[in-house]
């Protein structure tokens, strides 16, 4: 599978978290503009993660809206791409291993595991920021 790198090895692609997705309408983060002056100019989601948008898009409230919001963000700006992997979380690492892209996440254990896998992350800081560990 092809590495989605440009000049100078930078990473072209981002592999997107369910909660992530969710963030850019509960907390107004603009996480693709911001992905975009770091060079990213490919968003990928994992079928597991587009599963878990739509079963969270039955909740109620701000978390129906949430959900159904980041459903139609990957419907418009993101490839969804179907892996052979149990659960989102593994979904996230493989793809980001296999396509060399950055794993954007807020999830705290899935941080560490990626890392230990030698994969960039980026999460969102402060509820506004996004920050990727290079």
């Amino acid at each position: 599978m092809e590495v989605n790198r440009g000049r100078n090895n930078k990473v072209r692609c981002a592999v997107l978290d369910t909660n992530v997705l969710m963030y850019i309408f509960l907390y107004k983060v603009d996480v693709f503009s911001q992905l975009k002056e770091f060079g990213v100019s490919r968003f990928i989601v994992p079928t597991q993660v587009f599963n878990e948008l739509k079963s969270l898009e039955k909740s109620k409230g701000s978390e129906k809206r949430a959900a159904r919001f980041a459903l139609n963000l990957v419907k418009l700006n993101c490839e969804i791409v179907e892996v052979d992997a149990h659960g989102a979380d593994n979904a996230l690492i493989k793809i980001a291993e296999d396509y060399g892209c950055y794993l954007i996440t807020n999830d705290k254990a899935l941080r560490k595991k990626a890392r230990k896998n030698k994969i960039i992350v980026g999460y969102i800081r402060e509820l506004k920021k996004l920050e990727i560990e290079e």
